[in-house]
């Protein structure tokens, strides 16, 4: 143990090195800048060398400190994905799934009452976020995502389903409005959504005025309410249609893209993960043709 650096004051330096800035690695780690100060001290005293050049309220890492955090940096990476496995081992019927906004709020949540029933043993922690995640990081058992980015290749994966989208607005203002040109909502997360459309559907529509929001729940909402058309993925739109407050004039569509479950670990060997990965996809509004 007497070869080992002062443990904790590794973390500070790690912070430091990353931002190369003593005041937001204090901010980061919730410390005073002094705390951060002397955490590196206490490592340059440890060495009996520099760590950091420090020059008009600046630090640059020296030769030995860039070489200290390359290797601090992954071993600390390396804990935290270690503590997450230890997390998930020893809480194994909670699970922290992060989702879709929009999914989460239009589909996912009005049915976990449901998956609840079945599996009354499993707790079920949501919250939202989109594209890329850090699993470990976030302390995410769990993320459900389009598949339109590239994830690390330890995830573990399952494919949900393959997206489908189509125009949706409600009932009287298709009635109103079937033969004039149409207001098209978008959303912005999503811009390209109606040229998509247009693209694997080979359709157009005639178009008026344009609307933008947030996201496909303000955009969907905005359709409900008669304020125009709105480009609606098939597993958002498909509580509204059933009672009819949306629809569909000109049917759905298939992309290129599918849902995918993320996980840090293999799916099939955790059961409660399994088993609430297996719910989803059996219950959520996706075509399943080609895949396994």
């Amino acid at each position: 143990m007497d070869k080992l650096p002062p443990l904790g004051p590794l973390i500070s330096f790690r912070a430091a090195a990353k931002h190369m800035s003593f005041t937001k690695a204090a901010a980061e780690l919730h410390l005073t800048h002094g705390a951060v100060s002397k955490a590196v001290k206490q490592l340059e005293d440890f060495f009996g060398l520099r760590l950091f050049h420090r020059r008009n309220r600046s630090i640059f890492l020296t030769s030995k400190g860039k070489f200290l955090y390359q290797h601090v940096d992954k071993l600390l990476r390396e804990l935290e994905t270690v503590s997450e496995q230890m997390r998930v081992a020893d809480n194994s019927k909670r699970i922290s799934v992060s989702c879709e906004p929009s999914l989460s709020m239009r589909w996912l949540m009005v049915r976990l009452e449901q998956f609840h029933e079945e599996f009354p043993e499993t707790e079920i922690h949501i919250s939202t976020g989109g594209g890329p995640i850090d699993l470990s990081s976030e302390g995410v058992h769990l993320a459900i995502r389009r598949s339109d980015f590239s994830w690390p290749a330890g995830y573990h994966s399952m494919e949900l389903g393959i997206e489908h989208i189509g125009p949706v607005c409600s009932p009287s203002y298709w009635e109103k409005n079937m033969n004039k040109e149409l207001k098209i909502l978008h959303t912005r997360t999503r811009i390209e959504a109606w040229a998509d459309w247009k693209q694997y559907s080979g359709r157009s529509i005639r178009t008026g005025s344009e609307q933008f929001y947030d996201h496909f729940y303000f955009s969907l909402q905005a359709a409900v309410a008669g304020l125009g058309m709105a480009m609606g993925p098939e597993p958002l739109v498909t509580d509204d249609l059933e009672r009819g407050l949306l629809v569909a004039p000109y049917g759905f569509v298939e992309t290129p893209i599918s849902y995918v479950a993320l996980a840090l670990n293999k799916i099939e060997e955790d059961k409660s993960l399994h088993n609430f990965i297996r719910w989803v996809r059996e219950h959520i509004p996706l075509h399943k043709a080609g895949l396994k």
